[in-house]
C-alpha cells in the first residue's frame, strides 16, 4: 500500500506541476481529473509490477524444475525432490512459487483459468476424450514443451506436448505473467 501511496502523490505532482508550465495561450475548459482515474492508473502501475514480479519468479520457479529433470524419480502419491508423481511435482512447483494447490490432476485443473495459449509456468493437464477428468498434469515451459513426471520414464522429464496427441490438453493459468 506504499508504494500505492508513493506512485500516486508523484502522478499529483506531475499533473500539478504539468499544469504550472503549461501555456495559456487559448481558452480551452480544462476538465477536473477525479481521484478514480488517478487511482487506476496507480492501480494499473501496481498491476503491471506485479505482473513483472510474478514472470520473473515463475522464471526461477520453471528453473527449479527443469534442474530436477533425470534427478527426481516417478513415486506415486510423492510431492518432494526425493520423488513425486505428475500432480505431485505440480504441486510442489507452486509449492516454491508460494501457492499450495490440491494433489491430483482433475483438482488442478479447476484451480486457475482456462486459456488457449499457454505461457511458462501453466499448469497442462491431460484426459481422455470423451472424460471430464484428467489423468495427467504437467509444467508449461514454452515451446510446445512441459516438464514433468512421468510414470513410463520413472523420473522428471522434458516432453513435447504432442507425446499427448490422443488426449484432451488444457492449459491452466493459476499466476498472471507477461
Amino acid at each position: 500500500m506504499n508504494k500505492f501511496k508513493k506512485i500516486l502523490t508523484v502522478g499529483i505532482m506531475c499533473l500539478t506541476l504539468t499544469g504550472c508550465i503549461t501555456p495559456q495561450t487559448q481558452a480551452r475548459e480544462i476538465k477536473p481529473i477525479t481521484i478514480e482515474k488517478k487511482m487506476d492508473v496507480g492501480v494499473r502501475l501496481i498491476y503491471n509490477s506485479k505482473i513483472r514480479n510474478n514472470t520473473e519468479r515463475m522464471q526461477e520457479t520453471v528453473q527449479k524444475a527443469m534442474r530436477r529433470v533425470n534427478k527426481t524419480p516417478y513415486v506415486f502419491s510423492g510431492s518432494s525432490v526425493y520423488g513425486w508423481d505428475c500432480s505431485g511435482m505440480v504441486v510442489w512447483v507452486y509449492e516454491k512459487f508460494g501457492l499450495t494447490l490440491p494433489h491430483s490432476a482433475t483438482a488442478q485443473a479447476a484451480v486457475g483459468k482456462r486459456v488457449k495459449n499457454p505461457k511458462l509456468g501453466d499448469i497442462v493437464v491431460f484426459g481422455y476424450k470423451g472424460y471430464k477428468s484428467f489423468y495427467h498434469s504437467a509444467i508449461y515451459i514454452g515451446k510446445g514443451k512441459v516438464v514433468n513426471a512421468n510414470s513410463g520414464a520413472r523420473t522428471t522429464i522434458i516432453e513435447p506436448i504432442t507425446n499427448y496427441k490422443n488426449s484432451r490438453v488444457v492449459y491452466i493459468r493459476v499466476v498472471p505473467t507477461a
